[in-house]
Order: structure tokens, then sequence, then C-alpha cells
């Protein structure tokens, strides 16, 4: 059997959970918002759904409440996010200060605030990457729109991706010559519509037509998969991505990645190029495994809701 469909457990010892989790997101109608919270009830874990535009904050000089409806979200043991859901910047920077609300006042937050800020950013995302040593490819963080010209001319084709965002959106591959000859245009373009004043850009590594997303659970790679693209330089699953068996080792890195951002449940993005070495693109703090578990052979919630709801 796969090490991986082994839930590790003490023998002849019971073992202890926490007793309410609240699960966090702003789709009320996520399915994988509905697999976790039956998975924790069968656990004997009682189970709130946090919609944050439904939380509301009450302060004064002797009060400090954060309530959805009439509940207390500050009696939670825990409080996992399963997306920010906050494109505008007043309501990301609220969300934001309701997690670190609810951690002074106790809770922990799965991944702790820290760690999801650092994730959110992809540039501090490759600083972190590039502190822990980890193979990463060359990489230009920038506001300078020559800077950034020039970074192209010497690396084209390269990959152009916003600092912000998730699902693959706004990251372009340039590799066409009308792209070289008005780079500036591009670059002013992309900035407008997704980049809002930053640029990343970064050497693009050529590959087999895949990358990988490893699935990092408390220091544990839990599952792999390879995404085929079907079009274009994306393979995640949002933009057609097709998720299939894995069979590259990639723990170490994805292990070594997921610490570098202090991650307890994460996406790690890793892809091999040509020659079969592998680089770590990216970590991400709210990974969905709808794709990880057409090709893996357990549950993946219940070993998350197993992990999450362990006293340690």
């Amino acid at each position: 059997m796969d090490k991986r469909s082994k839930v590790p457990r003490a023998i002849g010892t019971p073992m202890s959970r926490i007793s309410h989790i609240g699960l966090f997101s702003s789709d009320p109608w996520s399915v994988r918002v509905n697999k976790l919270e039956q998975s924790f009830l069968k656990l004997n874990v009682e189970v709130t759904r946090v919609i944050p535009w439904k939380v509301a904050r009450e302060g004064a000089t002797d009060l400090h409440r954060i309530l959805m409806g009439k509940k207390d979200l500050s009696k939670l043991d825990s409080l996992l996010v399963l997306d920010l859901g906050a494109k505008d910047i007043g309501a990301f920077f609220n969300r934001v200060g309701l997690l670190s609300a609810l951690a002074e006042m106790g809770v922990e937050i799965i991944n702790a605030v820290n760690s999801i800020l650092v994730m959110r950013n992809k540039a501090e995302t490759m600083r972190k990457l590039v502190s822990a040593s980890l193979p990463v490819p060359r990489t230009l963080i920038t506001e300078s729109i020559e800077d950034g010209a020039e970074f192209i001319r010497e690396n084209f084709p390269c990959i152009l991706k916003p600092i912000t965002g998730f699902g693959g959106e706004g990251v372009q591959l340039i590799d066409r010559q009308f792209d070289l000859d008005n780079v500036y245009d591009y670059l002013k373009f992309h900035s407008q519509i997704f980049g809002k004043g930053a640029y990343l850009l970064q050497e693009y590594v050529r590959n087999p037509g895949f990358d990988v997303r490893a699935l990092v659970l408390d220091g544990e790679v839990i599952a792999t998969m390879q995404r085929v693209g079907t079009e274009g330089v994306v393979t995640n699953l949002h933009a057609g991505g097709i998720p299939r068996v894995n069979d590259i080792d990639v723990d170490d890195l994805a292990l070594r990645a997921a610490a570098s951002v202090r991650g307890r449940l994460v996406g790690v993005d890793l892809i091999p190029d040509e020659q079969g070495k592998i680089w770590v693109l990216e970590v991400n703090a709210t990974p969905g495994w709808r794709g990880l578990q057409k090709v893996t052979d357990f549950d993946i919630s219940k070993r998350i809701a197993s992990s999450l709801s362990s006293k340690t």
C-alpha cells in the first residue's frame, strides 16, 4: 500500500481531537467545504462555516466581538482558511484583520496569517524560496517598465505574472516577435489589467508539457499529480489542465518549499525542465484538491480532517 494512504496512529491510544473548527470560505456552495464538513463531523468535531461577508466585528473600549449571526467566532478552536475570496483592497484588508483578530483571541488560524500574506504575494513567496536555497527560475520583480523590457529582451521567451492572484489568472508567455517589438505597450497593458504597477518576470522553463502539484499537510507530502496543459502556458485546472498520475519524486523540494513559508496545508507547484531538473515555481496557501483526488486512492478530505483536528 502507498505510504500516503496510511494515517499514523499510536496503537491502543485514543486520538485526542479539537472540539470545534471553522471553515473559512467566501463560497457558501463550495464542494470542498461540503466534503471537509462531512469529514470533520464523522470525527465528532463541530463545524462552523465562516462566510467572511457575513461576519461582523464590534469594538469599543471594553468590547471586542466577532460574530457571524449570533455565533461567537472567538469560541472556535481552529479556523481553516480555504479561500480569502477578496479582490477588492477593502475586503482583503478586512478579512486579514478578521483573521488576525481571531488569532489574538486564541483561535488557531490555518495557515497562519503571516504565511497566508507571504503566499498571497508572489514576490514574497519568491523571496522565501530563494532564502531557502531552492531551485527557482531567474526572476525579476520591479516597478520599472524599462527594467522589465530589458529582462524580456535578455530572456526571451519568458513568463509574465501578476504579483498577486491565483488560478493562473494573468500568467502570460511572452514568446511572439510582435510582443517583443511592442514590449512597452505589452507591459503597460498587463500592468493595467493584472499587475497594478508591478511586474514579475520569470525565465521560461522549457518542459515536457506538464508541471507537478504537491499537496503538503503538516510536514508530509500526502498527494501529487502531474497537470498537463491543453492550451497555452498555464496548466492550472482552472485553466483546463488535465490531472494524471505523477511518477517524479518531488517530496524533498515540496517539503522544503512548504517549510520556507511555514505552511501547514499548502500546494507546491514544481516543473521539470527538458534535462530533468526540477524547479519550484510557487506555493499556494489555499490549495484545492479536486484534480489530486482523481489520481489519489484515498479520501483527501478525510486525511486533512484527521490531521487538522488532532491535538498535538
